[in-house]
């Protein structure tokens, strides 16, 4: 299978499934997958919205790819890469070494005016996780999280609110 011709021209949603569960079904490309993820090439981006879909139809396959996602999230400008690899990690339960400077973004990224909705959404949810295991946080979070309900999205204030509910209750 060759991935770099299946990923140009970008594959439609029903496309991208069938190349999913074809990696799913032979796991061996889901290296091949992963390297052309952390490649500078001009649409590598793509690929890391096919590894969504495999992650929907065998996450065991993508688990592993986890912690690397996280270690490139504090670097990473490419907001594409960013929101696919926040979903994928939000996914999931955090792993107990989860370096600072991993948090550190998901907290600039969630501040930051400029970041996407979809980007903000997922870094408030790992802030959110991060928060059961480090309760300390949970003040700064929810304080950030109001503020930005201010001039959110309907999305990202209906996220929030589960959210706040949850920093409330526990």
């Amino acid at each position: 299978m060759d991935l770099e011709k299946l990923l140009d021209p970008f594959p439609i949603k029903k496309e991208a499934e069938l190349i999913a569960k074809s990696i799913a079904e032979d796991p061996k490309h889901v290296q091949a997958l992963w390297e052309i993820c952390i490649s500078e090439q001009k649409h590598s981006w793509r690929s890391t919205w096919l590894m969504d879909k495999v992650y929907i139809v065998a996450p065991e396959l993508v688990r592993p790819y986890i912690p690397k996602m996280i270690e490139l999230i504090p670097t990473l400008e490419n907001e594409s890469k960013q929101r696919q690899y926040l979903k994928l990690i939000s996914s999931e339960p955090l792993p107990d070494n989860i370096s600072g400077n991993f948090i550190n973004r998901c907290f600039d990224l969630l501040i930051s005016s400029t970041t996407a909705i979809a980007v903000k959404v997922h870094a408030m949810q790992i802030l959110y996780d991060f928060s059961q295991k480090e309760p300390d946080i949970k003040n700064e979070l929810a304080l950030i999280i109001e503020e930005q309900m201010e001039n959110g999205t309907a999305g990202f204030c209906s996220r929030g609110r589960k959210i706040l509910k949850k920093i409330n209750t526990s």
